[in-house]
């Protein structure tokens, strides 16, 4: 065979002479076929096969429910006077004496009066029988809404929400306690907390007042409230006793009383510097504490007590012992000639502005200004 590949020979040989017998290929449609069944019957093999069949449908049969029909009825609501009759649907077979909704035709309980009750009790200079009686038949239309009692107002002098209250108040309170209605609970709020026109204008007034204010005003109030809030709780917090203080006070308590057993007296009494230099003003005073017993140790327990408060006066009495030389001596410098003088005249010109100034300061005037200009 000549050198070169296959496929340049055979393109050279005649197909006639030559034996070889050449196998044919599939077309391209073919061939994707085949490979797409294959693949189909690899992904069938993969995939397990579903338990059982088809589950049959099954037929929903509707119940012989008996059905309850509805009719429309008349009827009659219990607040109405006029004899109006209504309609609504109802169920067959139910017969109601009332109307469902009746029990909600609530009225408020009005007292009224007769022409000797109100010629007794209920005559005043700034309201006349016909406004009396307008505002009763008024108010007992409109069930006690004044806002509407007060739209509904045509008499010739005007009145205000409050005047119509005050006025109908009034009245019923006079009635019930003609009548001895003065009952406890809800019945006795016309007696317990009368109407009172004064403070429910003042009320009105203030509420107005704090409606229509500005921001500024607001944000000011809110700092003053937060302030106020943080000095209250300051108040508490100081007012509340102090830790540690109580468990110093637990501790001398517990040193105050007799152990049960033999103990040593570090245990009991508390190791302080105060207690230390009280044993050291003990040891200077020739006093030597030997080991303590149990009915000794409240006695030596006072004792340095009284040791740590007599060295506290005499820290103070030696201040004052200080304080009152410095004095004598300021007093006997003063008191002597100008030559003999400790300190310079200028220098003691400015000590007494100094005290002056300090001394008016403190009572509430004007101050001494001090300087070598204000010398003459």
């Amino acid at each position: 065979m000549p050198s070169g590949s296959l496929s340049s020979y055979m393109r050279g040989m005649d197909l006639g002479d030559s034996p070889i017998c050449l196998i044919p290929t599939p077309p391209p449609s073919l061939w994707r076929e085949r490979k797409k069944e294959k693949e189909q019957q690899k992904a069938a093999q993969s995939q397990p096969p579903l338990p059982g069949g088809v589950v049959p449908p099954v037929i929903l049969q509707q119940p012989n429910i008996q059905q309850q029909g509805w009719e429309w009825k008349t009827f009659a609501n219990p607040a109405r006077s006029d004899g109006l009759e209504l309609r609504h649907w109802q169920r067959k077979g139910i017969n109601l004496e009332e109307y469902p909704f009746a029990k909600f035709n609530k009225k408020a309980a009005v007292l009224k009066y007769n022409e000797e009750e109100y010629a007794r009790h209920l005559t005043v200079s700034d309201w006349t029988k016909q406004e009396t009686d307008e505002l009763f038949k008024l108010v007992e239309r409109f069930d006690l809404n004044f806002i509407v009692v007060n739209d509904r107002w045509n008499l010739s002098t005007p009145r205000s929400i409050d005047a119509l209250k005050d006025r109908f108040y009034f009245c019923q309170r006079k009635l019930a306690e003609l009548r001895n209605l003065c009952g406890d609970g809800d019945d006795g709020v016309l007696m317990t907390h009368p109407y009172n026109l004064e403070w429910e204008t003042q009320r009105k007034m203030g509420m107005e007042k704090l409606f229509t204010r500005p921001k500024a005003e607001m944000k000011s109030e809110l700092v003053i409230l937060e302030q106020a809030r943080k000095i209250d709780t300051n108040r508490k917090k100081k007012s509340q006793p102090d830790i540690k203080k109580k468990k110093g006070e637990v501790e001398e308590e517990a040193a105050a009383c007799p152990p049960g057993s033999v103990a040593l007296r570090s245990t009991i009494v508390t190791k302080s510097a105060e207690r230390q230099s009280a044993l050291k003003w003990l040891a200077g005073a020739g006093i030597y504490i030997h080991l303590s017993s149990q009915h000794t140790q409240a006695a030596f327990v006072q004792l340095c007590n009284d040791v740590i408060t007599l060295m506290d006066w005499q820290k103070k009495v030696s201040k004052k012992k200080k304080d009152r030389e410095s004095l004598f001596d300021k007093k006997q410098d003063l008191l002597r000639p100008l030559k003999k003088r400790k300190t310079a005249p200028s220098q003691r010109l400015q000590d007494g502005q100094a005290a002056a100034s300090n001394l008016v300061g403190s009572a509430g005037g004007t101050p001494i200004p001090s300087g070598k200009g204000n010398r003459k």
